[in-house]
């Protein structure tokens, strides 16, 4: 709080510092937490967006897996019944012929299978047909192989009537060597019966895994992660990049359980799900086909699809966002660190101004109350004056002049009217020193300048001290009310210098412009210390109430041994 001698508090004083302490952090707090708050709600709803494109993404292609899978299955299934293939059993002499002409036309007009076989029950080819990029052609029956070592052979031999054997997703093998260009492949058989019920062979179809791969990338377009087809084992069926897949069989170790271990270790060991890893969010799902079976190395034709939303997808647009928020905070800030300031500022100003009132009101009080006092004081002197010192004086002169006026002698009566000539002139100075003191009537007769020279004039001759005097005067037409106090303060300070001081020597400075009267009283005397100052006796307050109450200012400067010096400057304007 300011000190009422020194003023309103600075803008950057302790208490405003204070109060703005107590009003911006808890206001910026609260604007970040608010910021925060609306992050972490965006966050979360980007989130769930996130785990939702997840979900339908994985159900879309587990679907597609599973429709698909189902209608080869159920054409694998007609055409291991049809009549043909029953013509060709049965040993009619046209029945090879018709059996190619129609695995010829079926596989031209649905353009998904690289090859349709006959295996007799020793694995011998007897009818194969192949795709041959979009033309169909018979292959020759020299040209036909044994395929009864291969596992889906081996596999389906054993089913019953209406079972399908499925094999794992890998590449094309002819004679011992991946297919060039890599020909991903699923292999559907079939247990192959004649009319009579016999086992025969097996029918099977080479599906071509492009045409599966290719639906599945055509429905990925929109996902913003990665969408994944692995095998049981943790292999890229359909990977990142097209150099991550089919690790298993291109000898490389490029694997979803390589470069993911955490979501593997959960991936492998459930069947379906979403969780979060230090990799980003995973969704999930095992299919199983109905009638799948095993392949080479254990592996069996089970399929993982997963879609993967790493982090930098994930937490993308929130960063953005916070970023956004960051910046839209730091100019809340920018803005409300002034508003604070003022808000604090105003405030501290307020309650000063509300001091500085009630301490003004305190004094007014207790100046009342010692005026009250000093007034009475001042009465009795004024009494005491009149009837001691000029009653005795006209009770004198009265009764010389009743001597005078009963005296016979001449002589006699021109020496008493003498006494009482002088008594009278005695009397009048009397009465001239009480009024100069009651009201100096220079200041009305001659003005404030004249009234400070003839004071000091005064002052010295009484109190033995002497004055320096600096009187500047630069406008001349001073208010009566601003000359009567200034001369009052001046009175006072004066007094306190010859009662307190013990000085030798007094300055005083009065400086009168257009717009200002500046007083100053200057001692080099005992001084006093002002945090000992009795605040509230007469003089100091009297002074101060006289500045304060024509809109001046007053301070008081003391230091113990080195004098005291008294500033008021009092507006005119």
């Amino acid at each position: 709080m300011s000190d009422p001698r020194t003023g309103p508090p600075g803008v950057f004083s302790t208490p405003v510092l204070r109060r703005l302490l107590a009003i911006f952090p808890p206001a910026a707090l609260l604007t970040g937490c608010v910021v925060l708050a609306l992050y972490w709600q965006e966050r979360a709803a980007d989130h769930s967006l996130h785990e939702q494109a997840g979900t339908h993404l994985v159900d879309l292609h587990a679907a597609i897996i599973a429709r698909e899978l189902e209608a080869v299955e159920s054409e694998l299934l007609y055409l291991a019944g049809q009549s043909a293939l029953r013509h060709y059993l049965a040993g009619v002499p046209a029945g090879r012929d018709e059996l190619q002409g129609e695995y010829k036309l079926f596989c031209g007009r649905r353009a998904v299978y690289d090859q349709i076989r006959y295996l007799d029950a020793d694995g011998r080819e007897r009818v194969r047909v192949n795709f041959n990029d979009g033309r169909p052609a018979v292959v020759a029956e020299g040209e036909l192989q044994p395929k009864a070592d291969r596992y889906y052979f081996i596999e389906a031999l054993r089913l019953q009537r209406g079972e399908v054997f499925v094999s794992p997703f890998d590449l094309n093998v002819e004679h011992g060597a991946i297919e060039q260009p890599l020909k991903p492949t699923l292999r559907f058989a079939t247990p192959v019966f004649d009319g009579a019920g016999a086992r025969r062979g097996v029918l099977v179809l080479n599906y071509l895994g492009a045409a599966l791969l290719r639906k599945l990338a055509e429905v990925s377009g929109t996902f913003p992660g990665t969408a994944l087809l692995l095998n049981r084992e943790g292999h890229y069926l359909r990977g990142p990049t097209a150099d991550d897949e089919w690790g298993f069989m291109l000898g490389h170790e490029r694997t979803f359980a390589a470069q993911h271990p955490e979501a593997w270790s959960r991936v492998a060991a459930g069947e379906g799900g979403q969780f979060m890893a230090a990799d980003g969010l995973f969704t999930y799902r095992v299919l199983l086909p109905r009638r799948a079976g095993g392949g080479p190395e254990g592996r069996d034709a089970g399929l993982v699809v997963v879609a993967h939303t790493p982090p930098a997808v994930l937490e993308g647009r929130s960063a953005r966002l916070l970023r956004l928020l960051l910046l839209l905070y730091a100019a809340v800030l920018v803005v409300l660190l002034p508003l604070a300031w003022y808000l604090a500022y105003v405030g501290t100003l307020r309650q000063d101004h509300e001091q500085r009132l009630a301490e003004s009101e305190a004094r007014l009080r207790t100046l009342s109350a010692q005026l009250m006092t000093a007034q009475e004081e001042e009465r009795r002197g004024i009494s005491r004056d009149l009837h001691d010192e000029l009653g005795q004086v006209v009770t004198s002169v009265t009764l010389d002049l009743q001597r005078a006026g009963q005296a016979a002698d001449p002589a006699r009566k021109d020496e008493l009217i003498g006494r009482a000539l002088h008594g009278a002139g005695c009397l009048l100075d009397r009465i001239h020193e009480i009024s100069a003191r009651v009201r100096p009537p220079m200041l009305d007769d001659l003005g404030l300048k004249d009234a400070v020279q003839s004071l000091l004039s005064d002052y010295e001759r009484r109190s033995g001290v002497v004055t320096t005097v600096d009187l500047r005067f630069e406008h001349a037409a001073v208010p009566a009310a601003v000359s009567e106090n200034v001369y009052r303060i001046l009175q006072e300070a004066l007094t306190n210098v010859s009662r307190h001081a013990r000085a030798a020597e007094v300055r005083v400075g009065l400086h009168v412009t257009p717009d200002r009267v500046a007083l100053t009283v200057r001692d080099a005397g005992v001084g006093f210390d002002p945090a000992e100052c009795d605040g509230k006796r007469l003089g100091i307050l009297g002074m101060r109430e006289r500045a304060e109450l024509l809109g001046g200012t007053f301070a008081v400067s003391a230091q113990p041994g080195r004098g005291t010096e008294v500033r008021v400057v009092i507006p005119l304007l």
